[in-house]
């Protein structure tokens, strides 16, 4: 069977992926495509161009040594400019491009392993755009955009942002490039995760668990939310499309609720449970079923819970 893995964004928290990924090697899931979304279009890349135990091993120690300095710069005139209104962005993308450039392993994207798809969206028409072939850093850059976050990335005269608006979970692209097995990395799931970081270090953030069930207490923080819960939403929708057009697989994946997405300081511990997780789920990994209401991790939900009813008998 074609098999694709589908990786959607999620910041920092695609450190998952990595771990995901290395549970997958070592079961001899082996990708003949990769698609990629944001932060997930960076390890489809990475993925890509060394489709081997030995690549994601190289892509665990890249998400080990990341700093936020490397991707989120903190340059104060830049973040004053944005809150005020005089830009369009609040951190630039120089660092990532940068950053890209030291480690990404080919240049071109046709020049991948295996068939690499990057996700944008298009900010004026709201589209997906997707990436096969041409320069690799440009698309990856924009993928990574996160809206008010980096500035958006102008190619061949269109404006782009982060995938995720668009493409959250490209699952119908893998499948329209002919993919008859998908596999979904998600960047976050449902599974128990505890971090306690050193706190006489400073580091970082705590996981909870059980999630608190409490709203953000900024407005970026609930438009964040609102955002997450359009992209969630979209998701769903695209796997119960899906499911019947192939063998559709959701790996389960830890939570990240309380952890800060633009701290890189969960990064090991975060692969380390997706390996365990992912490693005891395959030998009973079962697909998203067909013709079924799925929530984000694939599993049938009763239809009552997301306001769908049957429609009333005509009399």
């Amino acid at each position: 069977m074609r098999t694709a893995w589908v990786l959607p964004g999620g910041s920092t928290f695609g450190a998952i992926q990595a771990g995901l990924a290395t549970a997958l090697f070592e079961s001899g899931i082996e990708p003949d495509l990769v698609v990629g979304t944001s932060a997930g279009s960076l390890n489809a890349a990475w993925v890509a161009g060394d489709p081997t135990v030995r690549g994601v091993e190289k892509l665990r120690e890249l998400w080990r040594s990341m700093r936020r300095a490397d991707v989120f710069p903190i340059q104060p005139t830049r973040i004053l400019a944005g809150k005020l209104g005089f830009a369009n962005h609040l951190m630039g993308n120089h660092g990532l491009a940068r950053w890209l450039h030291q480690t990404l392993p080919f240049r071109r994207l046709e020049h991948a392993a295996i068939p690499v798809t990057v996700t944008a969206t298009d900010l004026h028409t709201g589209e997906a755009v997707y990436f096969e072939d041409g320069p690799a850093l440009p698309p990856l850059v924009a993928s990574c955009s996160i809206p008010g976050m980096f500035p958006p990335v102008e190619i061949d005269g269109r404006w782009l942002v982060d995938g995720g608006p668009a493409a959250f979970m490209p699952i119908s692209r893998a499948v329209a490039q002919g993919a008859e097995r998908v596999f979904v990395l998600p960047c976050g799931g449902t599974e128990p995760f505890e971090f306690n970081p050193d706190r006489r270090r400073g580091i970082g953030s705590i996981a909870t668990w059980p999630p608190p069930k409490r709203p953000p207490r900024s407005i970026s923080g609930v438009n964040g939310a609102a955002l997450g819960a359009a992209m969630v939403s979209a998701a769903r929708l695209d796997m119960q499309v899906n499911a019947p057009r192939c063998e559709l697989y959701v790996v389960p994946a830890p939570s990240v609720v309380g952890l800060s997405p633009y701290s890189f300081s969960h990064s090991g511990p975060l692969i380390d449970t997706a390996w365990r997780v992912a490693r005891d789920w395959l030998p009973k990994a079962t697909p998203v079923p067909a013709g079924r209401a799925v929530d984000i991790a694939g599993r049938p939900v009763d239809e009552g819970r997301l306001g769908i009813t049957d429609p009333a008998p005509v009399s």
